[in-house]
Parts: structure tokens; C-alpha cells; sequence
């Protein structure tokens, strides 16, 4: 972008192309969203205001903005909020970005507690592994309003953006963030154990999309012994957690599925499932306790 005063429009064009021409796979997209934030506006009110001129601190703020994006910091760090299942919530580099797919993990806990717990009347207890921004456990309480969800978080500050974020959605009250490294703070039994834990082996670093690689919190991304130590630890350490017909419910990584399932079948679980994303990739197992 330049320095010569510009409109909405022209300042979106120029912002597009040149982060097109730093590898954005979505320039435009991301030009609109951040010339947005600089300005105050909506993706709506861009589209309203497109010949409205950018004032010069609009402009400064746009450019720096758009740099940061070029350096391949991912949008929603940079907008300090990401939407997930409408709700839309608080992130920064101290959790992960929330993924479409990990959407899915709120749908299969609410069919399976209806399934097998109808006495319950929706009132579940559902324990949560590694919370990060608490997109999965604050939707559960969210949509589920007799739900209790416990999550659990090592990083101080993520466990805080958890807390803000369960605030912001009225369910504080509902959810209980711990900041411990497994389940030792408590001897209580739940309907579910739901995690989206560190699955990508570190040797794949080199394969990640910088915005990945650069930004997002290692620790919330790879696990040792090729992807398997934390989906190792909830298989061995999470039965034991359950009510009777109580399950857990695990997002996976890439290619995990049959070293999952070994895992799972070593350590006592029943009708251990696979199932797969919208993109048709096997990212979810299912695990019966008894």
C-alpha cells in the first residue's frame, strides 16, 4: 500500500495484491477482514462503504496490519478472535487457532450423552483434556444449558483465555478451568472425556504452513512417540474417569487411526470407532469405557 490517501476499495484491491504477492492463499478475503479491523468495519459495512476514504491513522493502522499478515501471522491472531460454531471467541499465540473440523467433536458428545444418558436430562459431566481457548467445552455448556463441563490446561495464560472466554459466553458458572497436567485433581466420574490433544509428530514441523510452524503453541500441536503421547496418556488414564457407559472422545491426527485403535484395544476400551471429517479424513475415536 502507499501513502497517497485511498477509499475502502482501492485500499482492499491494494492490500489484496500485495499479499497475493507473499503467498496468501486468501488475499482478498484477508485484505477485507483487516482493512475491516483498521477501519472499524464489518465485512458488511466494507462492502456499504466502499468509496469512503481511509483517514491517515487508518491507513497507518491497515498497513501494519496487512505487514503482519504478509510475515504469515495467521488472521485471527492478528484480529485477537476467531468464530466457532457462531460463537465467536478470544485467541492469541497462546492457544490454538479453533479448526472447522473440531467442530465436530461438539456434535458427536451431544448424540452420544443423549444416547446413553437420557435420565440425565441433559445435565452431563463432561471432563475436557487441554482446554486452550475453550471452544469445545464453552459450546457444550452453551448449547447444552444443564451441562457441567471440567476442563483441564497446563499453560497459565491459555487457562486464562479459557476463563475470559467462558465469561463472555455467560457460562463461568458452568465451567471449571484447572490448570494440572492430567486428572490427579479429582476423584469425580463423568458421562465423557472429550480432547482435542497435541497429535502431530514433530518430525513433520518442516511440512507445516508457516502460520502454523511460526505462530500457533508447539506445545499444543506436537506430541512425542510420533504424534501418540498424549492420545497414549488419555487411553490409559481416562477409563478410570468414567461413569458406567461414560466414552471418550479424541480428534486425531492424519494417518493415527490404527495406532489409536491398538492403543485404545491395549488399554481395556470397547467398540473403539473411527470416524471421519467433512473431508472425508479419519479425524475422531470414539471409546466405549465398559
Amino acid at each position: 500500500m502507499t501513502n497517497e490517501q485511498l477509499t475502502i476499495r482501492e485500499a482492499v484491491a491494494k492490500g489484496a495484491e500485495y499479499l497475493k504477492g507473499k503467498g496468501i492463499d486468501t488475499p482478498r478475503l484477508d485484505a477485507e477482514l483487516l482493512v475491516g479491523e483498521a477501519t472499524g468495519l464489518d465485512r458488511l459495512g466494507i462492502y456499504l462503504k466502499m468509496d469512503q476514504p481511509l483517514n491517515e491513522s487508518e491507513m497507518e493502522r491497515a498497513r501494519a496490519l496487512l505487514q503482519r499478515r504478509a510475515a504469515r501471522e495467521p488472521v485471527a491472531y492478528i484480529l485477537g478472535r476467531r468464530e466457532f460454531r457462531s460463537l465467536e471467541f478470544e485467541v492469541n499465540s497462546s492457544v490454538l487457532i479453533p479448526r472447522p473440523e473440531t467442530e465436530e467433536i461438539v456434535d458427536i458428545a451431544a448424540r452420544e450423552l443423549e444416547a446413553r444418558f437420557p435420565s440425565a436430562m441433559g445435565e452431563w459431566r463432561i471432563l475436557e483434556f487441554g482446554t486452550g481457548s475453550g471452544v469445545i467445552g464453552i459450546c457444550m455448556a452453551a448449547e447444552h444449558p444443564g451441562a457441567r463441563i471440567t476442563a483441564t490446561e497446563i499453560s497459565p495464560p491459555a487457562a486464562e483465555i479459557a476463563r475470559r472466554n467462558a465469561r463472555r459466553h455467560g457460562v463461568e458458572d458452568r465451567m471449571d478451568v484447572v490448570l494440572c497436567p492430567d486428572f490427579s485433581f479429582t476423584d469425580e466420574l463423568f458421562h465423557a472425556v472429550v480432547a482435542n490433544p497435541p497429535y502431530i509428530p514433530p518430525s513433520q514441523e518442516p511440512e507445516l504452513a508457516p502460520e502454523v510452524a511460526r505462530y500457533e503453541p508447539r506445545g499444543s500441536l506436537y506430541a512425542d512417540d510420533e504424534g501418540m503421547a498424549s492420545l497414549d496418556f488419555l487411553m490409559s488414564a481416562s477409563r478410570s474417569r468414567l461413569e458406567p457407559g461414560g466414552f471418550l472422545l479424541c480428534e486425531i491426527g492424519y494417518g493415527l487411526g490404527p495406532r489409536v485403535t491398538a492403543s485404545a484395544q491395549r488399554c481395556g476400551w470397547k467398540n473403539v470407532r473411527l470416524s471421519r471429517d467433512y473431508a472425508r479424513i479419519e479425524r475422531f475415536v470414539l471409546c466405549d469405557a465398559i
